[in-house]
């Protein structure tokens, strides 16, 4: 998987959010250190939905431009704490092999 996925994956884990606050999530948790662009967030989005990993949800702001709200379906969520836990296998291998 790559980084782009598994990090909105991450933002979605967290709970339903439109495609900015995604974005601003992303960048808010990591500091900083990671950005992610409308240009790349949308068809990652749009590749999740069509897997089924998640669902999306018209919110119609009473006059306002209407957003699509994004959530993780139980397989997406699967996926995403199984991205976790391989995750956590890499980082502490990675640290069993790094000199001290």
């Amino acid at each position: 998987m790559n980084r782009g996925t598994f990090l909105v994956l991450m933002a979605l884990l967290d709970g339903a959010k439109h495609g900015y606050e995604i974005s601003k999530y992303i960048e808010e948790r990591s500091r900083g250190f990671f950005r992610m662009p409308f240009g790349t967030l949308y068809p990652i989005l749009h590749r999740l939905e069509k897997e089924g990993n998640v669902k999306v949800k018209i919110d119609d702001f009473s006059g306002a431009k209407s957003k699509k709200v994004y959530t993780l379906t139980s397989s997406g969520k699967k996926l995403a704490k199984e991205e976790v836990s391989e995750f956590d296998l890499l980082s502490k291998a990675i640290k069993w092999m790094v000199p001290v």
